[in-house]
C-alpha cells in the first residue's frame, strides 16, 4: 500500500488526497510503501518543512531512504540507516536558518564520535557525558543513571505534544541568557528575538530524530555582548529517546561551552 503526504511552508502535513493546489506547488513529498520511502525536497523548501519532515519521519527507523533533493546544500542519496537521512536533512535545516540570520550563527552539527578528536581539550562537564550510554535506554532508566554533579552545567529539555522542546532546568551559573528563577516559561523568556529560539530548537530536534550523541561547534552572536562579535562554541546534545519510548518522556540534555570565555550558555 503507497502512502502520500505533502508539507507546505508553514510545515503542515497534508494528506494527498487533502491537497489544496497542484502537487509541485509544496516543498515537500513523501511516499511510503511497506519499508522504503520516498522523499522528494525541492527549491523552495525552507525551515519549517525541513523541520517538519525531520519530526514526521524520525519514528521511521526501520525503513530505507531515498532522497531527491533540489536544494544546493542537500544531495540526493540513498540511505539504509535511516538516522543518517534524519542528520543530513538536520545539518541542511540548520544552515537553511543561519543563512538567514548571516553574522548570529555559524555553526555545524555531526555526530560526535565522527568529529570529537579533540575531546580532550574540551571541559570535563562535556566529555564524562559523552561516555554514557544512555539514549537506547528508557527515559526512568537513563535518568537515574546520572549524577547531579554530572550535569550541573548542563540544560536539560522535554519533549512537548506540539513537537517543540520545553526547559525542564537551566546550567548552573550560566552566563546567557538572563532568566528570572521563577520564569513560567524560561525558554521563551531565553531568547529576546525569535532567532536564538528557533536556533536551539532545530538542533534539539535532530538529536531527538537521530536519538544519537551529536556535536554542535562553530560561532555565535550573544545578544547580551553584541559588540564582542561571535564567539567559538561546542555543544553537547545528548538525547534520550529510545523508539520504545513515548514522545512525551523524551529527553535531551545539553552542555554549551564559550571556548574563549570558558563558561556556559543555554
Amino acid at each position: 500500500m503507497r502512502l502520500t503526504i505533502y508539507i507546505d511552508s508553514k510545515g503542515r502535513i497534508i494528506p494527498a488526497n487533502n491537497i489544496s493546489a497542484p502537487a509541485r506547488a509544496y516543498p515537500i513529498c513523501v511516499e511510503k510503501q511497506n519499508r522504503k520511502l520516498r522523499i522528494f525536497v525541492s527549491k523552495k523548501a525552507l525551515t519549517r518543512p525541513l523541520s517538519a519532515l525531520i519530526n514526521h519521519i524520525r519514528m521511521m527507523k526501520d525503513c530505507t531512504i531515498e532522497l531527491v533533493s533540489e536544494l544546493p546544500n542537500l544531495k540526493s542519496d540513498f540511505f539504509d540507516k535511516p538516522i543518517s537521512c534524519f542528520l543530513r536533512l538536520g545539518q541542511a535545516c540548520l544552515e537553511l536558518f543561519e543563512k538567514n540570520h548571516d553574522g548570529q550563527f555559524l555553526s555545524h552539527i555531526d555526530f560526535w564520535e565522527d568529529i570529537a578528536e579533540d575531546a580532550d581539550q574540551l571541559p570535563f562537564d562535556i566529555t564524562n557525558l559523552t561516555k554514557l550510554k544512555i539514549g537506547h535506554l528508557d527515559t526512568p532508566t537513563a535518568l537515574a543513571q546520572l549524577l547531579q554533579n554530572e550535569t550541573a552545567k548542563a540544560a536539560f529539555y522535554r519533549f512537548t505534544a506540539e513537537q517543540e522542546l520545553a526547559l525542564v532546568k537551566l546550567p548552573e551559573n550560566m552566563v546567557h541568557p538572563p532568566i528570572a528563577e521563577d520564569s513560567l516559561a524560561p525558554l521563551r523568556e531565553a531568547v529576546s528575538d525569535n532567532a536564538y529560539y528557533m536556533w536551539l530548537q532545530i538542533a534539539g530536534q535532530i538529536a531527538i530524530a537521530t536519538g544519537q550523541s551529536l556535536r554542535q561547534f562553530g560561532h555565535l552572536q550573544l545578544s547580551r555582548w553584541p559588540e564582542t562579535g561571535m564567539h567559538p562554541f561546542v555543544k553537547l546534545l545528548l538525547p534520550i529517546a529510545s523508539e520504545f519510548e513515548r514522545p512525551k518522556n523524551y529527553r535531551l540534555i545539553t552542555v554549551t561551552y564559550l571556548i574563549h570565555q570558558k563558561a556556559y550558555i543555554l
